[in-house]
């Protein structure tokens, strides 16, 4: 399973000529192309948007179990 992260107060961007290319961390993720005044969001795999919202595609994180239960001052 998956599940979809806003990052979008994350990722910036930088100019080239006239497209703006989009980062995560240190990490190219796409670019923003204006073509006929519209823009166009082209991705590398793993990215999405939706709603004006950029998210990152991830494995769904497992929740964490507890091994042991009832331990005496830590010890088992």
């Amino acid at each position: 399973m998956t599940e979809k992260v806003d990052i979008t107060d994350q990722v910036y961007g930088k100019l080239n000529g006239e497209d703006l290319l989009l980062y995560f961390k240190q990490f190219r993720i796409g670019e923003v192309t204006f073509v006929n005044q519209k823009k166009e969001y082209v991705l590398v795999p793993g990215y999405t948007t939706e709603n004006h919202r950029i998210y990152k595609i991830q494995p769904k994180a497992e929740p964490v179990t507890q091994f042991v239960e009832g331990c005496d001052l830590g010890w088992c």
